[in-house]
Formats: structure tokens, C-alpha cells, sequence
């Protein structure tokens, strides 16, 4: 191999090999490679690229495709998976392999070579969508960003060059003038596009921050009975609201990876980043939105999805009219509310208790926000706690019956002594240490709300983190309540609803997402602030009603059925101590995405265009067309041997008929068509080595035609013998096998006979 050829080649692998490591060298772009990436584009795609250009021994062939198997397996046995991945690098790796390998050893189909140039630069544009500057990045990535972009078509021209003078090695010699002229007036234009184009040409769109004013909410932070606000009761998942930031991801960009606990639990956690799931709309708060309603008590697992529960059918059922709850209910304290939301998720999250669900819309001009989700649902009024100080009674029976999967205590012996012993310990610091600091002598007493501050209040020395979980084990709530005394959500809300039923008090846990005005951090209001401006359909509410939901608001809590008040949400981690520094969430940046209102305006109007209409027309026309010229083929062919075998008297229009109809088989057998000019016998003269056959039925067939017979015998005759050549011209010119078939069938090169 020709040392110009080990010179082209490692020129195209370098280029390559800068390209995808711009990624480290920017720093607005928040991506990075995992193990799979970079075997993938640091091991995969060069080193078979290699092993394809290196020459192989005469008749050694297989040993290069040996190598490049072997190369697939160890670097998959590294990586730990045979599985999608595999497939994933084996393609990548075959389509490596075949291209170097035809365009360095068989440059005839190596032109294909040539996508490899527009790869690279379509990698180098997507680092640039990719730059998700906040804004303390945005001030340094912009002389980077205009690098890129140089760069990109820098790489761009030297692989198309390299790529065209491996196929064209004879103008090698002649590329000193040539070339040295094309790197100079390159030279000179990426000069002049650097001094002339600013820094900032391409758009680094940073979400903008509001207005101080417009930010600012107030957090409620009131007390009623003497409930305790300060130091022993902290309201749920509240944080102190740092000095989170706001970021932005280009909606084109916009990745589903799932909730922050799903990444995690994958290996994926990243930076303490927190992604929009959703934008709720609603005139009070907190809103307790639950997918996955948990009655059913395992003695090994725990809180399971209760089969017989409706609620768990309506997140993902998909309705064409409006659901309607038609059970009657009588619980007191509860008021009407809708509750919108603009989600990415299809998934509808459920208010307690849901009256009316609308069918969900398809949202235009919202980006990833895809799915408009309306519930109206009759919710609890007030702090349920409150409630301690309303009268009270005890479960009737028709209500201990219809809840009595919700009152079951499944446990093993020694966990449900283990679990009382706490329960009886946290009533006795409730009456010995807490109630007369919280129920007065006036005051009326609820015994199920009392049991529930009981337990409540027992978790005031236990730590809230927000670890991932998405169930917890009898096991693993004894070793939370005994020994840890740390958790997330998960094990707090399955530790109150387990210990509520020890008290006899019908309970479940739900999952789902929580919007309220203690989650807002002024990252989140300037978030909000962001969508509104961009999204027409959140412009309908004010913005005081509007909460940005994100992958860490996902939650899990109790909910209790209190007798006259029905089921109400209570907040498990509500007297826990809550989550600091990097545990409180609230700490972390919140991602949006970025939606371009004037693209969508453009998209959202191709997309009202009836492009499925128009296509079933168009489709029914050229189906309809196309069957009519068939129709007219066979109807004619069909015309023409009635003429011929009909009971016609004029041996002329018959013979002319046959020779129609013999025209229009040859030319469905791919034979040539005969033009308008050319007589019989001159058509003969168009098939080769065949005019001993189409000879003798052209002057027949002109006998036929112009010569005048004494009697209409000598005509018949004439025409039999005609007869007999047109039968011997098709069975010569009959083609056998399936695709001589087909095109026998539906050739329509007859019609040009018409």
C-alpha cells in the first residue's frame, strides 16, 4: 500500500477523533460519554476503521474479519452486556469496517465513503445544539462555540478531500498546485469568517431571569389550634430555597430519561440537576397527585397496588368522552377544584378525589409538554391535622366492611409485635410530653387524627433525604423506624400508613407528584415565568397559580380514611428533619426546555395541515388511476380477441386485430415497441436472429391487409395460416421464470399501441 494512502488515512481518523472530543473541551455542554460511549467512539469506530484500511496477506482475508469479530466481543465482555448494547456496537463497527474497507481496497464502491464527511460535521452542529449554557458558562463558551462551528467545516473540507483523492490516487501528483491554492483560499476564509463573525452569532439562549418582583412569592407559613410551625413541624419537602439556577435545553434536544430516581438506580445521577416534568395549574395547594394507589399489605413486600381499587384504571386509561364519577359521597370539608396540567408524560396524576376527567389533548406550541391532562376533583379543604380538633367517631360497621382491605394487618407475629411495641411507645410520648402543648381542655378530640399526630410527631428526630425507592419491605421499615432513622419519602409514607393500620385506621399509600408553593424555588418562578412567555395554553391562568413539577418533586405519601372526611392526603415527612446541602433538592438547578415560539407557530401550522386527508385522496387517486389503466389494458386485449375470433365476415379487421394483439404481448414480453412509422416487415427487421420467425406473419399479415382475394375462402385460409404464425411468434417469445411472469402481468408497455 502507497504511503499517500497511510497519510489520507490517519488525516480522516484524526479529523474524526477531534470532532468527538470537542465534548470535554466545551463547557456549556453538560453531556459526557459513559463507558458505552467511549468504547463506541474512541474504540469501536477507529480501531475497525484500522483493521479494514491495514492490507491483509494474499488469501488471508478472513484473518482481518477474525480480528475485527474479536475486537466486537472483548470490547462488549468490557463494557459487561450482550445485549442492546451489542447491537449497538456491532453496528457501528460493521458499518466502520465495510466503509474503509471498500474505499482503501475496492475505491469502485468506496464512493460511499462520502457520508463519512457529513457525519462528522453533523456531529459537530449537534455539540452545538447540545450547549446548554447557564449563565455563568455563557460568557466563556462563546469564542468555543465559534470554534466549533470553524472547526465543523474545517473537518468537513478535509475529509471530503481525503476521501476523493484515495478514490482518484492519480491526482496526487497534481495536487501540490491545486492544492496548496485550495488550502490558502481556505486559510483565507476561515480567517475572514473568524474576524468578521462575532463571538455570539449563533444564539446561546439562557433563560432569563425574572423580575425580583415578579419572582417573589410568599411562603405560608401560619399556624391555627397552637399546631406548631416552627422547629418541631417543618411543612413537607420545604427547603430554605439556595442558590439554585436556571438552565435551558433546546427543546429539539429534549431527552426523556426518565424520573431522577429511575437515572439514579441506573448509574445516571450526574450533576444535581432537576428536569420539568410538568406544569400544574390550580388555585390552591398543595396539589397531591397520585398514579398508583397501594392498600394491599404483603407480609413480606409491604404496600402493593390494590387490585380492587378503580383509581389505578383512570391514569392510563384512554377516554373519548369525559369520565364521570356517579358514586355518591357525603364527606364533609371538600371543595371543587380543576386542576390542569401541561405534561411531558402521558400518565394522568389524579387529585383525591377525581369527579370529571377530560380526555387528554395533544398541546401545540408547548415543545416536550405534549399532553393537556383536566381534573376536577373534590379535595380536602385545610390541613388535615387540623382536623384533631374537630369531633370525631369511630368506624361504623358498613364502613368497616366496604374498607376492610384497607384495615387488613397481614404481618408475621414478631413484625406486628415490633410494630405495636413502637406504636404503643409513640402514644405514650404523645400523652406523657406532646397533647397538652397541642389539644386543650376546650378543644374537641378526634381519636383517629390523635393516633396519626402520635406517629407523626414520633418522626421529628428521624432525617428526610431524597435517596431513590420506590417501595419499602415490612424489613426494611423496621430497620428504618429502629435503627436508620434516615429515608426518603418512600420509607416514611410506608412506615405512617403500616403504623396507621396498627391503630386500626384504614390506610394506603399513594405515589405520584406533589405540586406546592414550598417546592418554587425562584429558579423554578423564573422557569415558570419562561413557559408562560413561550407556551399560548399556560397564558389562560394567572401566574400565581402555576407550579413547576420536576423529576424530584415525584413523591409518595399517606392517605388516611377519616370517618365523615373520607380519604385525605397526610405528608409522612412532615416533623422530619428536613434534607440539607446537597440532599435538599431544592439546591439543585432546574432544567427546562426552550421552547422557539415562532418555530412552533410554523410547525403547529404544518401540523393542523389535514396531511392524512390529503394523503387518502391522493392515495385513492393514483390507486384509482393506476387501476384504470390496467382496466384499459386487459378490457382492450380482451376487445381484440373477440374481433379476432369473432363471427366477422371482413378477414381484414380480424388480421388486423390479431396483429394488434400480438403487438401488445410482445411488447409486455420486453420486447421492443414498434414505431408508428415502420411497417410489419420493417418491425421484423428490430429482432435480431428472429426474423425467420416474425417474417413470415408480417407478409401474411400484408396480403391480408392489401391484397384483394377472389373469394372469401382463399381469405380464411390466408388468415388460418396467419393464425398459426402468431401462435409459434408467442410460444418462441415466451419467457419462463417468476420475474418473466410478473412482468407478462403487469407490464402496460402495450399501451402504446392505443
Amino acid at each position: 500500500m502507497k504511503k499517500s494512502s497511510y497519510i489520507l488515512f490517519f488525516v480522516k481518523l484524526f479529523f474524526y477523533l477531534s470532532t468527538a472530543l470537542l465534548v470535554y473541551f466545551h463547557p456549556g455542554i453538560s453531556i459526557r460519554f459513559d463507558r458505552l460511549g467511549i468504547l463506541l467512539w474512541f474504540v469501536i469506530i477507529p480501531l475497525e476503521g484500522l483493521i479494514a484500511f491495514l492490507p491483509a496477506p494474499k488469501g488471508k482475508f478472513r484473518y482481518k474479519l477474525l480480528t475485527a469479530l474479536l475486537l466486537l466481543v472483548v470490547t462488549t465482555v468490557i463494557n459487561g452486556s450482550f445485549g442492546v448494547e451489542f447491537l449497538i456496537l456491532s453496528l457501528a463497527g460493521t458499518v466502520s469496517f465495510i466503509l474503509n474497507f471498500l474505499l482503501f481496497h475496492y475505491p469502485r464502491w468506496g464512493k460511499l465513503a462520502f457520508l463519512e464527511p457529513f457525519f462528522v460535521a453533523w456531529v459537530s452542529l449537534r455539540l452545538l445544539i447540545f450547549s446548554r449554557s447557564g449563565e455563568e458558562a455563557a460568557g466563556i463558551s462563546l469564542e468555543i462555540t465559534q470554534f466549533i462551528l470553524v472547526w465543523a467545516i474545517t473537518a468537513f473540507l478535509f475529509q471530503c478531500a481525503a476521501v476523493y483523492l484515495i478514490l482518484n490516487p492519480k491526482s496526487i501528483k497534481g495536487i501540490k498546485k491545486e492544492g496548496t491554492a485550495g488550502f490558502l483560499a481556505g486559510l483565507g476564509a476561515i480567517i475572514l469568517f473568524v474576524l468578521v463573525l462575532p463571538p455570539d452569532f449563533i444564539k446561546n439562549t439562557i433563560v432569563e431571569n425574572l423580575k425580583q418582583e415578579t419572582a417573589e412569592r410568599l411562603i405560608k407559613d401560619s399556624s391555627e389550634h397552637g399546631i406548631p410551625m416552627e422547629g418541631r413541624r417543618r411543612s413537607g419537602r420545604r427547603s430554605d430555597h439556595g442558590n439554585n439556577e436556571l438552565r435551558g435545553i433546546p427543546e429539539a434536544n429534549w431527552l426523556q430519561g426518565g424520573s431522577w430516581r429511575e437515572r439514579r438506580r441506573r448509574g445516571e445521577g450526574g450533576e444535581p440537576r432537576q428536569y420539568a416534568v410538568k406544569v400544574v395549574a390550580s388555585g390552591q395547594e398543595p396539589v397531591y397527585m397520585g398514579d398508583s394507589f397501594n392498600g394491599k399489605l404483603d407480609p413480606q413486600e409491604g404496600f402493593l397496588q390494590s387490585p380492587e381499587e378503580n383509581l389505578n384504571n383512570l391514569p392510563s386509561m384512554r377516554l373519548f368522552v369525559a369520565w364521570h364519577d356517579s358514586s355518591p359521597f357525603f364527606d364533609l370539608k371538600r371543595y371543587q377544584q380543576e386542576v390542569f396540567s401541561l405534561s411531558t408524560l402521558s400518565t394522568r396524576y389524579l387529585p383525591y378525589r377525581p369527579l370529571e376527567i377530560q380526555p387528554a389533548i395533544l398541546s401545540e406550541n408547548s415543545g416536550p409538554f405534549r399532553y393537556i391532562h383536566r381534573i376536577t376533583s373534590n379535595m380536602h379543604e385545610g390541613e388535615p391535622l387540623e382536623l384533631i380538633f374537630a369531633p370525631g367517631r369511630s368506624l361504623s360497621m358498613s364502613e368497616r366492611n366496604r374498607l376492610s382491605s384497607y384495615l387488613e394487618l397481614n404481618l408475621y407475629e414478631d413484625d406486628f409485635n415490633t410494630l405495636k411495641d413502637y406504636f404503643d411507645k409513640a402514644m405514650e410520648n404523645w400523652r406523657n410530653n406532646i397533647r397538652e402543648e397541642i389539644i386543650k381542655e376546650d378543644d374537641f378530640e378526634n381519636e383517629f387524627l390523635e393516633k396519626i399526630f402520635a406517629i407523626m410527631m414520633s418522626f421529628t428526630e428521624y432525617q428526610y433525604n431524597i435517596e431513590p425507592g420506590d417501595r419499602a419491605s415490612v424489613s426494611e421499615i423496621i430497620e428504618f423506624l429502629y435503627n436508620e432513622k434516615e429515608g426518603d419519602c418512600v420509607k416514611f409514607s410506608h412506615s405512617l400508613a403500616l403504623l396507621g393500620r396498627i391503630a386500626g385506621i384504614p390506610s394506603r399509600v399513594v405515589t405520584g407528584y406533589l405540586a406546592a408553593e414550598e417546592l418554587q424555588s425562584p429558579a423554578h418562578l423564573r422557569g415558570l415565568e419562561n413557559l408562560q412567555r413561550n407556551i399560548p395554553v399556560l397564558q389562560e391562568f394567572p401566574f400565581e397559580e402555576l407550579f413547576l413539577v420536576t423529576d424530584l418533586h415525584a413523591h409518595s405519601w399517606a392517605q388516611f380514611y377519616i370517618p365523615d372526611y373520607g380519604w385525605l392526603d397526610f405528608e409522612a415527612t412532615a416533623f422530619a428533619i428536613p434534607p440539607v446541602g446537597s440532599l435538599d433538592f431544592n439546591s439543585w438547578d432546574v432544567v427546562i426546555p426552550i421552547i422557539d415560539p415562532d418555530k412552533d407557530r410554523l410547525l403547529s401550522q404544518v401540523r393542523n395541515f389535514p396531511w392524512r386527508a390529503v394523503f387518502i385522496v391522493l392515495g385513492w387517486f393514483f390507486g384509482g388511476a393506476l387501476a384504470a389503466v390496467y382496466l384499459l389494458r386487459y378490457a382492450r386485449e380482451a376487445v381484440l380477441y373477440f374481433k379476432v375470433h369473432g363471427k366477422s365476415k371482413s378477414y381484414r379487421n380480424r388480421a388486423r386485430s390479431l396483429y394488434l394483439l400480438l403487438l401488445a404481448k410482445l411488447a409486455a414480453e420486453g420486447n421492443p415497441v414498434k414505431p408508428a412509422s415502420k411497417t410489419a416487415a420493417e418491425y421484423a427487421s428490430l429482432f435480431p436472429n428472429k426474423d425467420e420467425a416474425f417474417l413470415p406473419f408480417a407478409e401474411i399479415y400484408s396480403k391480408l391487409r392489401w391484397r384483394e382475394f377472389e373469394n372469401l375462402n382463399e381469405g380464411d385460409v390466408c388468415f388460418l395460416q396467419l393464425t398459426e404464425e402468431y401462435n409459434k411468434i408467442l410460444l418462441r417469445e415466451k419467457k419462463k421464470g417468476v420475474k418473466a411472469f410478473l412482468r407478462r402481468i403487469f407490464s402496460l408497455r402495450g399501451l402504446a399501441y392505443l
